[in-house]
């Protein structure tokens, strides 16, 4: 493959990422189509920002048995495309129904092509390449939410409908997968496969569940930032408490950053990068009770978003050459699953932890979550000694 097809095709990878996350940019459309439906439930209305969701997580799952079906190219093609539209439908019709029935739409999509967005570097990249390419797939998702939650907020302005013309972002994606994106490397064995009566068989290992377990728990105490802050912020009557959403966008693009220098972190800290990202996060969640003004808070919460840049592509990093052979798109699709619920059931969580140590108030959130943390970081270390105790046998 010559360099600028090498270079078209991590653009194409990477770009991939950029609509992953888009499904809440429409938020802040709610209040709007609250107004113009009465008639309908504001919990009804508030869930189009959540039903992605559902039907992501379920897609995610089936789309295993798309890829054998139809190949990796074509199931990124069909996940846009069907993206593209529950997206923009709500641009032309006015039937909240339909409207409805479209979200629904857009998750299935996305689910459809979300595991791939990761598969897929580890199909063409190994070892530092691979490291480089799943902390840049990190920040193009950040950074693709960041932009079309801004133009969304725009548009709004015009009309709550207008606000949905962001997802035709997709569609330039969908034209750089069809010219860049070559079909499945593996054809050779691909046509072995269908010529044999048996596909091979898709199964998880310990490793695949070590890496779901601790994604579900990471995401499940990281959306505390989400439900918790403006609770605090409140509690403790901070000035300019208005200024929260453009400090989490502020943190959450800054964030991004990470993902681009998170190959060079990779190579120095080795093993030691998760236990450096959740001690970092877990000081972070500790000092957050005490910010006491909205400066400091933004700080704390650049400094959070910065660290979680570290830790998620080091999962993906760890589990995809950890994945049973064959099976590193099942593997993808339980730890975006894993994700997906973490964050689902955060509130509960959160919820049931404050009953559990006797502290509901809300900087109790936070302390707990930051002991997790530590407890996960000591988890990481004895993990990383036993594995390198097995391979020191091994040789």
């Amino acid at each position: 493959m010559e360099k600028r097809e090498r270079r078209f095709l991590k653009l194409t990878i990477l770009s991939i990422s950029l609509m992953i996350s888009a499904a809440s940019a429409i938020a802040v459309t709610l209040p709007m189509i609250k107004n113009q439906f009465p008639e309908i439930d504001p919990a009804t209305v508030e869930s189009l920002v959540t039903i992605p969701s559902f039907t992501m997580m379920v897609f995610i799952l089936l789309s295993t048995f798309i890829i054998k079906r139809i190949g990796k190219k074509n199931t990124v093609i069909l996940g846009l495309s069907l993206a593209l539209i529950g997206g923009v439908i709500p641009i032309f019709v006015t039937n909240f129904t339909i409207i409805y029935l479209s979200r629904f739409i857009l998750g299935a999509g996305t689910g459809i092509y979300n595991s791939l967005a990761i598969s897929l570097i580890g199909e063409y990249y190994v070892e530092e390449e691979q490291q480089k390419m799943l902390g840049y797939q990190t920040a193009f998702s950040t950074l693709g939410s960041s932009f079309v939650t801004f133009l969304a907020g725009i548009l709004v302005n015009i009309s709550w409908n207008y606000a949905y013309i962001v997802y035709f972002f997709t569609l330039p994606i969908i034209v750089m997968v069809l010219l860049f994106l070559p079909q499945d490397r593996q054809s050779d064995r691909s046509a072995h496969i269908e010529e044999s009566s048996r596909p091979p068989k898709q199964r998880v290992n310990g490793m695949v569940i070590y890496c779901c377990l601790m994604m579900f728990v990471f995401f499940a105490l990281i959306m505390t930032i989400y439900t918790k802050t403006s609770t605090l912020i409140v509690e403790q009557n901070y000035a300019n408490q208005g200024f929260l959403g453009t400090g989490l966008t502020i943190a959450s693009l800054l964030g991004a950053l990470t993902g681009f220098v998170y190959g060079k972190i990779r190579h120095f800290l080795k093993e030691f990068t998760p236990v450096v990202a959740l001690v970092a996060v877990s000081l972070a969640y500790f000092l957050i009770p005490y910010a006491k003004n909205m400066v400091v808070l933004t700080v704390i919460l650049v400094f959070t978003f910065l660290v979680v840049g570290l830790f998620v592509p080091y999962m993906y990093d760890i589990l995809l050459p950890g994945a049973p052979e064959n099976s590193a798109n099942l593997a993808v699709s339980l730890a975006m699953v894993a994700c997906n619920l973490g964050s689902f059931f955060s509130p509960y969580i959160i919820r049931g932890l404050g009953m559990l140590f006797g502290n509901e108030q809300t900087t109790a959130s936070y302390t707990i979550g930051g002991i997790i943390y530590l407890l996960m970081a000591v988890i990481f270390v004895i993990f990383n000694m036993n594995l390198k105790r097995k391979t020191v046998l091994a040789d």
